[in-house]
């Protein structure tokens, strides 16, 4: 008994079960959480040191090497890279992909633990695993008249924590230029006339403004705690703190200098819209659901918004949420649209609204359970898992055509039950079912962001596809037996296409010498086009927005940086497409080690729909701007998602070029003439080259002279950190919030380079004596920025990409660099994401081929012969032709979605030869002659297949049309599977028929 019999045995279970899974799926659909792409692991680990303001080369020696050293001890471990700039060090240690990370990440905390000790003294080391957690889903900016300090405490003790309340809120981050501090500037006059320092000052007040127990009691049945305070209540008790002098006096802090309210000095600048501003990031927790992360966030912006003091206003620079909404959108109205047009191509061929009700009752029945299995297996509803149920509407509809067309046609010709009409098809039904779902099956292979990415497409997918199959051979003949019930029977017609079909085959089958023409020509036009084709990596999408980073001149003040940045921002503000924008100076977006002349700007576009040109466009149009505007700012443009996983992967860059060897000067110099070629390669933009002459003062202090008065060169050093940079001696504790003291000099003795020699520090017997005294100035530029990748020093040169395709780019680029002269022990290598794309299109091609395999392995089973499972594949790599021609007619790269649509082509292309050389095979095995069984099974299932194609062609179309937010990244595999399918199934008609009768005659003979 089949699978069919049993159904209509158990029609009322049968019923009950795909309800079940309907309504089981609906539940998933609603619980499981959404998100924008998959699940991501990254083997990648980020270690960020802050040391002061130590050079890059100090900073390079003693920071950051060692650290590397230990990292690269770490089992697993791919590669290190680093760069060291003026006080910051960032260190990237990249794992294999198979390397368990939440182990790897406590092995090297472990093993940079063991070194912290021998590290400078107060270096902070931030280690971090690299994941989408890292990186904002929000970001808020404050802005209004009050203060930058008083927005950054709104933000920071009023805002944050009633955001961070929110279920799914993770690390929140909030920065400003200012933040409240209490300074304590002393006058250098009267602090020489005392005999005292900044630090004498400075530990004075720390040793004052404190509480410790000093004992407890009992007295009346209750535990007494004995404090000693000396706690201040507000600032103004600070002026009156005393300073104990040597001679038994006492001064207080008012008779050395003023307490006034202020700001530790900037090294950060935070705007929006032009304005500055404070910057609240929230990051998502892993594994929540971002929809409803968005939905909590906006209930307390909304709450807030009704009490903000006046002055305020918080204004959304960043929404990934709202773009992952309008994604999954996208995609269902993708889904809605493909299965409507597939539908509509049903219902012209059947000409039977009952029998396409039939098979169209089977699209969402096939659908929504795949929201279960998607709860199970631990997926979300995301781009790929959606794109993939977007991918299979014009698939699932296909066993269900097949079965009902046959239901069809042999009712009209009066022919028998519905059992034997299933119990016919369910050999090809289940193999050609199984063609399109093994070529998944070797995508556990790929690895990175590409395997994660499709695996959860070919979930999806194959899960919607055997759910399908299911249905076909179980549900549909239940629901076929009722509208066969009200057909009429008129015998078996041939309509202008079968009879034109005919021909066609005769000629094809008559002469085979025409069949192989065509295949050779085909082949030839796929080799042809394969050169013809750029290559990418991934699809670019319009986000709705982008972010610009910026590099200043090496060495630029912060005012400086400011003031060049101002007048990108000014560009910005006038273009008519964006919405907002935030800038950040000395900081960026992500965990990175930031210089003061850099930045970044995000920027928020309008929807789609309230601007006229995409933001490729809006891009294009700024740079030539600011090219012209600002000449010497250099610049980067990325989009939001594609920065994000290029810095979680650690090649955010598309082309990259290293150069390796042991000077970093001549290193630098190597860098110059490859940064002015790849200006000049056509599509290559915002390149940018190594940061140099980095200005620097160094006060050389001679040993001996500090000796002789009784001073070490540390002495003398924290004499002079004291004098320039202050000191944070303690802070000011209320109720709620605790404000840092700082003690320092005045600005105009601090920041003057004419008095710096005369800066006075106190020898060991307590006279002071000028700086000149025991050191002596000397000027330099130092390095801006050292790299490093595995312990050897590199310069790095990289640039992206405007209307030009990745291959062809680094084609020209290395083409260029063969002229390239090279001292001996130097050497150069292409990185960024080309490297990944070298890696990822050799991972594919193994995919590729194992999916060939796999699919010959079904075939031969299928057949039980080499004959026909050899042709019916034949027609996979002539049908690549159709693919890589529509590609290139709509200028869309071969990058890893279309490379997925060719290997999903694989699978699909062979369903057709399935259909039609079984049943051919059949109607010989029943006595007609080879030559015309072909014939007649060409005739019979001609329309079977044609229906299944344009099924599978419409159903694809919106996504080829790459309409909505996020589409652009299936729209490449559509256009492979389109081209491609449309390409197959004449080869599949006419070709394989063709040379399948050849190859048998001539074994005849």
């Amino acid at each position: 008994m089949n699978v069919a019999a049993l159904a209509l045995r158990q029609s009322r279970a049968a019923v009950l079960v795909a309800a079940a899974l309907v309504v089981g799926g609906v539940i998933a659909a609603r619980a499981l959480p959404s998100s924008i792409y998959p699940p991501l692991e990254f083997p990648r680990i980020v270690i960020v040191a802050h040391s002061g303001t130590l050079p890059p080369q100090s900073m390079s020696l003693i920071v950051t090497r060692p650290i590397e050293q230990v990292v690269m001890a770490v089992p697993g471990i791919r590669r290190v890279r680093s760069k060291s700039i003026r006080g910051a060090a960032e260190i990237s240690a990249q794992f294999d992909a198979s390397t368990d990370m939440v182990t790897a990440l406590q092995m090297v905390q472990n093993r940079v633990a063991e070194i912290t000790g021998d590290l400078p003294a107060r270096t902070e080391l931030q280690i971090e695993r690299m994941t989408p957690a890292i990186f904002p889903v929000f970001i808020i900016s404050l802005t209004g008249s009050l203060p930058t300090p008083d927005l950054y405490d709104y933000a920071n003790f009023v805002v944050k924590p009633e955001v961070a309340r929110v279920p799914g809120a993770g690390t929140i981050e909030v920065q400003a230029s200012d933040t409240r501090e209490i300074e304590v500037i002393l006058d250098p006059a009267r602090l020489t006339a005392a005999g005292l320092t900044v630090v004498d000052v400075s530990d004075a007040l720390l040793k004052q403004n404190t509480i410790l127990p000093v004992g407890r009691f009992a007295e009346s049945g209750l535990q007494h705690l004995a404090l000693a305070s000396g706690l201040w209540k507000n600032a103004g008790e600070i002026a009156d703190a005393p300073v104990k002098v040597k001679n038994g006096g006492t001064l207080r802090v008012s008779d050395l200098g003023t307490v006034t309210p202020g700001a530790p000095d900037r090294t950060l600048l935070v705007t929006g819209n032009g304005r500055d501003a404070v910057s609240m990031s929230i990051s998502q927790q892993i594994g929540a659901n971002i929809l409803e992360l968005k939905a909590g966030v906006d209930d307390v912006l909304i709450g807030l918004s009704k009490t903000l003091p006046a002055g305020i206003r918080m204004n959304r620079v960043y929404d990934l949420a709202q773009f992952v909404e309008e994604s999954i959108v996208s995609v269902r109205d993708a889904i809605l649209i493909g299965g409507f047009l597939a539908i509509v191509v049903l219902l012209v061929f059947l000409r039977d609204w009952r029998l396409t009700m039939i098979a169209a009752v089977t699209l969402p029945m096939a659908v929504i359970p795949t929201f279960v299995f998607m709860w199970l297996l631990g997926g979300t509803v995301n781009l790929m898992s959606m794109g993939g149920l977007a991918v299979a509407i014009g698939l699932v509809i296909d066993d269900a055509v097949v079965v009902v067309e046959n239901l069809h046609r042999r009712a009209g010709e009066g022919g028998s039950s519905v059992v034997d009409a299933v119990s016919q098809l369910m050999g090809p039904l289940v193999s050609s079912t199984l063609t399109t779902v093994v070529v998944f099956a070797p995508l556990g292979l790929l690895s990175g962001i590409p395997g994660q990415f499709f695996r959860a497409l070919s979930m999806s997918l194959s899960v919607a596809v055997i759910v399908s199959l299911a249905l076909s051979i179980s549900v549909v003949p239940l629901m076929a037996q009722w509208a066969t019930a009200h057909h009429k029977s008129n015998g078996e017609s041939h309509g202008r296409v079968e009879r034109f079909y005919e021909r066609l085959l005769a000629v094809m089958v008559g002469r085979p010498l025409v069949a192989i023409v065509v295949a050779v020509l085909l082949a030839a036009l796929t080799a042809g086009l394969f050169y013809r084709v750029g290559t990418g990596f991934f699809p670019a999408a319009d986000e709705g927005g982008f972010v610009l980073d910026y590099i200043t001149p090496a060495g630029s003040a912060l005012t400086e940086t400011d003031r060049q940045v101002r007048k990108i921002e000014k560009i910005i503000a006038d273009t008519p497409e964006v919405a907002a924008y935030s800038r950040r100076t000395g900081s960026e977006l992500g965990l990175f080690a930031t210089a003061q002349n850099t930045g970044d700007i995000l920027v928020r576009l309008k929807p789609r729909r309230e601007r006229a040109r995409a933001s490729e466009e809006v891009i294009s149009d700024i740079r030539e701007k600011l090219h012209a505007a600002t000449p010497l700012v250099e610049v980067e443009f990325i989009q939001l998602l594609q920065d994000m996983l290029g810095d979680l992967e650690g090649s955010p860059e598309p082309i990259e070029v290293k150069i390796f060897g042991d000077d970093p000067v001549r290193l630098a110099e190597l860098a110059g003439p490859v940064e002015d070629m790849m200006n000049k390669v056509t599509g290559v933009v915002d390149v940018v080259g190594p940061q140099q002459g980095n200005p620097e003062v160094t006060w050389n202090v001679n040993p001996i002279a500090a000796g002789r008065y009784g001073l070490t060169v540390q002495d003398v050093s924290d004499q002079l950190a004291g004098n320039w940079l202050g000191q944070v001696a303690t802070a000011l504790r209320l109720a709620d919030r605790t404000v840092p003291v700082r003690v320092r000099l005045p600005d105009s003795y601090r920041f003057n380079p004419d008095s710096l020699a005369q800066t006075l520090i106190r020898t060991a017997d307590g006279k002071p004596i000028p700086l000149s005294e025991v050191a002596a100035m000397e000027r330099a530029n130092g390095q801006g920025e050292l790299m490093r990748e595995n312990l050897r020093p590199m310069a790095v040169v990289h640039g992206r990409l405007e209307n030009r395709d990745l291959g062809g780019a680094v084609s020209d680029i290395q083409n260029n660099l063969v002229n390239l002269k090279l001292p001996i022990g130097y050497s150069y290598e292409i990185g960024g994401q080309y490297q990944s794309q070298g890696q990822a299109f050799r991972e594919l091609l193994m995919v590729f081929a194992l999916a060939v395999v796999l699919v010959f392995t079904i075939l031969v089973i299928q057949f039980r012969a080499w004959l026909p499972a050899i042709l019916i594949l034949l027609a996979a790599p002539l049908s690549l032709g159709g693919a890589l021609l529509l590609l290139l007619l709509t200028g869309t790269d071969l990058n890893i979605s279309s490379a997925m649509g060719l290997i999903l082509l694989v699978g699909l292309v062979v369903k057709n030869g399935i259909m039609l050389l079984d049943f051919s095979e059949k109607l010989h095995q029943q006595g007609e002659p080879f030559e015309t069984a072909i014939a007649h099974a060409g005739r019979i299932r001609l329309r079977p297949i044609l229906m299944t194609t344009f099924c599978t062609l419409f159903g694809l179309l919106p996504l080829a049309l790459g309409l909505g937010a996020g589409a652009e990244l299936q729209k490449p595999l559509a256009l492979a599977v389109i081209g491609g399918l449309a390409l197959s199934t004449p080869v599949t008609l006419l070709a394989v028929p063709g040379l399948y009768a050849a190859i048998q005659r001539r074994v005849r003979q």
